[in-house]
């Protein structure tokens, strides 16, 4: 699961660039996603695991690091 969320960020990620991101990193911090990109990585979790993120989880709490992502 860790992998294919790794995946998707770095071929969307919203700067453009090869700097690499750790797991536990701010992805909002470090320019890996914005609220356009949230919503695409919103609509690949959904798509690929099968799982419907509710408005009220829409968090930074849940998405701003790959662990966060994972763990919801």
């Amino acid at each position: 699961m860790k992998q294919q969320i790794r995946e998707f960020l770095k071929k969307n990620r919203a700067v453009p660039g090869d700097s690499e991101f750790n797991d536990e990193e701010s992805l909002l911090e470090s320019g890996v996603i914005d609220s356009m990109t949230m919503v695409d990585l919103i609509a690949f979790l959904e798509g690929e695991f099968g799982i419907t993120v509710e408005d009220d989880d829409m968090t930074p709490e849940n998405f701003d690091s790959v662990n966060a992502i994972v763990a919801y």
